[in-house]
C-alpha cells in the first residue's frame, strides 16, 4: 500500500489556492526571500535537493538566482509536482522535479552538498520524520548542509496560533515540544543549530553531516 500524506494545504481541494494562502498568512514571497539569504549558495557547480517542494515557487526562486547550482527537488503530493514542473518550465529554469517521500528518496548515497525543507517536518509521523531525517543524512555528502526550517517550541505561548494548528490539526507536537534539534542529531548530523526564527514560530534550522 502506498504511504499517505497530508496535503501541504491540509485539504487536497485547497492545493490549487495553495501558494495564495500561503502569501496571504505571509509565507510568500518575503519568506522565501528570507531562505535564500539565509542559505547564501556558493557560487560553484553543487547539488542541492529541495525535500517537499510544494508548488516549487522557493526552488524556482533559488534556481533563477543561483544558476550555477543542479537543483532537485521532490514532494510526494503529485498535484504539487505538476504544478512545480509547469512553474519551473515557465520560469525556464531546469529543475528535476520528482514525486517521492522523504522517507524513501530515490537518490544514491553521498549525491547532494545541500538540502533544504520548507515548512514540510510538521506534516509527518514521528517515526517518519525519523525516517526521513536519516534518509536526508544518507544521500547527503560528507559535510554536506542540511537545513530544516519549520515550526518550533514557541518562546510565548500566548501567541503560538500557528503552532496551535499543528497539533490540533497535523502532527505537530514534535515540533510544538522542541524535539526536532534532538532528532536531527539522533539521525547522525552534528552542529545542529538553531541560526534564526521567523515569524510565527519558525526555526531555520542547520545541521552537517
Amino acid at each position: 500500500m502506498k504511504p499517505s500524506f497530508i496535503p501541504a494545504a491540509r485539504f487536497h481541494l485547497l492545493t490549487p489556492l495553495f501558494d495564495k494562502l500561503s502569501g496571504f498568512v505571509g509565507l510568500g514571497n518575503r519568506y522565501r526571500k528570507q531562505i535564500i539569504k539565509t542559505v547564501n549558495f556558493p557560487p560553484t557547480q553543487i547539488n542541492v535537493l529541495d525535500a517537499g517542494c510544494g508548488t516549487g515557487s522557493l526552488a524556482v526562486d533559488i534556481k533563477t538566482k543561483y544558476q550555477n547550482i543542479h537543483l532537485s527537488a521532490v514532494d510526494a503530493d503529485p498535484k504539487m509536482i505538476t504544478i512545480a514542473k509547469e512553474k519551473s518550465n515557465h520560469a525556464n529554469q531546469q529543475i528535476q522535479c520528482t514525486e517521492a517521500f522523504l522517507q524513501k528518496l530515490p537518490f544514491p548515497d553521498n549525491s547532494f552538498d545541500i538540502v533544504y525543507s520548507s515548512l514540510v517536518f510538521h506534516h509527518l509521523k514521528t517515526e517518519n520524520k525519523k525516517d526521513a531525517m536519516k534518509e536526508i543524512h544518507r544521500i547527503l555528502k560528507k559535510d554536506g548542509l542540511f537545513l530544516l526550517i519549520d515550526f518550533c517550541k514557541p518562546k510565548h505561548k500566548i501567541y503560538a496560533l500557528f503552532s496551535w494548528f499543528t497539533i490540533l490539526f497535523e502532527e505537530g507536537d514534535d515540533n510544538y515540544q522542541g524535539k526536532i534539534p534532538k532528532m536531527i542529531s539522533d539521525a547522525g548530523f552534528k552542529e545542529v543549530t538553531e541560526i534564526q526564527r521567523y515569524r510565527f514560530n519558525i526555526s531555520f534550522t542547520q545541521a552537517i553531516k
